[in-house]
């Protein structure tokens, strides 16, 4: 690679590049690559065209279980339904893995009265004289 200035209108202000010729080798190999290179890009452009036909499917299939899966529920729903008329039992909406929310609430509420009972009894016993009214607070 050679620079040169040369002379415009008598100002030395413009620059010509000269370069070397290519070799014989690089006049074999640079077309070679080119080719290589450019089928190559080809690839690739034909890959993301596949990618994104695949991504669409994908798109479509999983709309397609999104509502197969809808649909599953809604049988189930209706298989309880018909289980229920079957058997002669109504739905309870109210329940906790087959026990009714009122008798939990009744059922803690038992444990509770229970509770406090024996700690009033404990209290009792152990207060110097057993003198319930003692612990009465005024």
């Amino acid at each position: 690679m050679k620079r040169t200035l040369q002379r415009n209108r008598g100002n030395w202000h413009h620059w010509e590049w000269l370069d070397a010729p290519t070799c014989a080798r690089g006049k074999e190999l640079i077309p070679g690559l080119l080719r290589r290179m450019r089928a190559m890009e080809d690839d690739l452009k034909l890959i993301e065209e596949q990618k994104k036909e695949v991504e669409d499917k994908l798109k479509l299939v999983e709309r397609e279980k999104e509502e197969l899966e809808y649909e599953v529920g809604e049988l189930c729903k209706q298989k309880r339904l018909l289980e229920d008329k079957r058997t002669g039992q109504r739905p309870i909406d109210n329940q906790i893995r087959g026990v009714s929310f009122l008798s939990l609430v009744l059922g803690f509420l038992v444990v509770l009265v229970i509770m406090m009972i024996l700690c009033l009894l404990s209290n009792w016993l152990t207060f110097p004289g057993g003198n319930y009214e003692k612990l009465m607070i005024n």
